[in-house]
């Protein structure tokens, strides 16, 4: 009997069904939200309080910068002058004259503000301070000893005891011992306080006017506790604060603070008003965004469910299978009941699988035989090379009938290519390999005599038998040879160094040669980089080209500068993590 297949529906569409199921409660219930105007209440509270709060503490920026020229202007005034220096000498008329006419002056400029409640200014040379209100009295010494040295320190406002100030001194120099005359403004923090009082709006707001660090302060607050907490809370907000409304709680009750500083004379406008008169209209809407969010939650943990159920499931299942597949186990088979496109990414899973396997079967062999060749080939290109260098030294021995050196030159000829023919290995444990390099090497002792040094580490243990391809080192020594010590003198050095650090071995082979050019260095590494694939090569170019073939990328070799011997540092880099018996 054929069994009955349901019909297949898409992916597409069961996501489509879904986010409609998720965005129609969420639409719904935000139209109705944005519809009672929730985000214009609070944009329009938000805006009210910071306009009231940077036009007050503009006005009042404005104001004191027009107090603090009208006291500037005194400077200059001809009977403060004249009673500051000549005052002792001055006759009693002319002395009561000068201090009239100052004192209508400094009425005029107390009666200028309603912010300003005496004007006050102090002649050393009399002892005496004219007042916009009493002629003329007696200075409080330590009074204005602590006035004066607070104003020093250059403050817009200067607070001393329950009193603000604005304070001009002349000449503005630190020594109390030369100052001529001394000027100072009482400010009236009563008419501060009801100036403040008219910009409230909200039943309970209430304001704050403070100085820097809280050195001073005005409020419209009865409350003392509440303001010195507030004021605390606002403290620890206001370093680098922005203007904006911002919300904190105090003994259980929210408050919304808004706050400005301003710069000129280094003062901060604060003011603070309980949540619920200020957002009472928007409070019923909390209910509301409650239903919100748990149907949100909801929605979305059901969305989440199916979503695992149809998409993640079965991708995660696929993931896997390729995660397999990638370390080579092809034996992975998918089934999945689903009427959708999973039932047909499976089922071609499953079908390239099955080619992949008859792919690998047909090309596995033919790959291996084809890099083997390879091999061979360029391992090739090196033997006749140094087949023709040993017989050229040879001759020339013979001709120079250099026969004590001889002997021990064809010894160790013999046992280099003993070496050589002895198996057919294409790899050598390198112990093996840097024997046939020292049998390189003393035949280079034998031509050279005492004109070069060698210096060959001990091979360690550990790393004696990691597997190399033949004739890896000799290539890099004879060319270091040819190119860097032939022409040096007898102060020639040849170093080779094994270095094994984080699961690669290093082998470094350096000489004091003439070495290379900025240019040549660069021009030799592009070369070992990206080496022409079908010119044929010899000496190092072989050697990273047998290199790169055997273990793949992060391996071959890298020319540089000896910081040492000061010539070309050739540096062979070999994995050894899979290799080291």
């Amino acid at each position: 009997m054929l069994r009955l297949r349901m019909p297949k529906i898409a992916i597409f569409y069961k996501l489509v069904i879904v986010l409609l199921l998720v965005i129609a409660p969420l639409y719904g219930i935000s139209m109705y939200l944005n519809q009672q105007g929730e985000s214009s209440v609070r944009s329009e509270i938000s805006g009210s309080m910071q306009s009231r709060v940077h036009f007050y503490i503009q006005s009042l920026v404005v104001e004191l910068d027009r107090i603090q020229r009208l006291q500037r202007e005194f400077i200059n005034d001809d009977d403060l002058q004249k009673l500051s220096v000549a005052g002792p000498v001055m006759s009693d008329l002319e002395r009561t004259e000068a201090m009239i006419r100052l004192q209508k002056r400094l009425l005029l400029v107390q009666n200028s503000s309603n912010y300003i409640d005496s004007a006050n200014a102090y002649v050393p040379g009399l002892g005496k301070v004219l007042n916009s209100n009493d002629i003329y009295v007696t200075a409080n010494q330590d009074r204005l000893g602590q006035l004066i040295g607070a104003s020093q320190l250059h403050l817009s406002l200067v607070p001393l005891a329950d009193e603000l100030f604005i304070c001009q001194q002349y000449p503005d120099t630190p020594d109390q011992d030369s100052l001529i005359f001394f000027l100072y403004l009482e400010l009236s923090k009563r008419a501060i306080q009801q100036e403040l009082t008219q910009f409230m709006s909200f039943n309970g707001e209430q304001a704050i006017l403070f100085g820097s660090g809280f050195e001073w302060s005005i409020t419209t607050d009865d409350n003392a506790e509440r303001t010195e907490a507030l004021k605390t809370i606002a403290k620890s907000s206001i370093d680098g604060a922005a203007p904006g409304m911002n919300a904190f709680t105090y003994d259980k009750q929210r408050y919304i603070l808004t706050l400005e500083h301003s710069a000129a004379v280094d003062m901060t406008l604060l003011i603070y008003t309980p949540e619920k008169n200020a957002l009472g209209p928007i409070q019923k809407y909390n209910t509301w965004f409650w239903v919100l969010s748990l149907s949100s939650v909801l929605i979305v943990f059901v969305f989440s469910y199916w979503i695992y159920r149809w998409i993640h499931r079965p991708l995660k299942q696929l993931v896997r299978s390729f995660r397999k597949v990638e370390k080579g186990n092809l034996d992975v088979k998918l089934t999945l009941n689903s009427n959708d496109e999973f039932e047909y990414l499976y089922a071609q899973f499953n079908s390239m699988l099955s080619q992949l396997k008859i792919l690998i079967e047909e090309v596995y062999e033919e790959k291996i035989h084809s890099q083997k060749a390879e091999l061979k080939q360029l391992q090739a290109q090196i033997n006749p090379h140094f087949l023709y260098n040993t017989f050229f030294i040879l001759n020339q021995m013979v001709k120079l009938e250099d026969y004590p050196k001889l002997k021990p030159f064809t010894k160790h000829l013999g046992n280099y290519f003993k070496f050589i023919t002895r198996d057919a290995s294409d790899d050598v444990p390198l112990r093996e390999e840097l024997e046939f390099a020292r049998a390189y090497l003393e035949i280079q002792k034998i031509r050279f005599e005492d004109r070069i040094a060698v210096q060959v580490d001990e091979l360690p243990d550990m790393i004696a038998g990691v597997l190399v391809p033949r004739l890896t080192l000799q290539p890099i020594i004879e060319n270091s040879y040819k190119y860097g010590l032939e022409e040096v003198g007898g102060s020639g050095r040849l170093n080779v160094r094994f270095l094994l650090a984080a699961d690669q071995l290093v082998i470094e082979i350096a000489d004091n040669g003439k070495g290379m050019s900025d240019e040549e260095l660069w021009n030799l590494n592009r070369r070992l980089n990206d080496p022409p694939p079908h010119i044929e090569s010899t000496g190092i170019i072989n050697v990273h080209k047998r290199l790169r073939l055997k273990y793949g990328p992060g391996s071959g070799v890298k020319a540089s500068i000896d910081g040492k011997l000061g010539g070309l540092k050739i540096s062979l880099y070999i994995p050894v993590k899979e290799n080291n018996p």
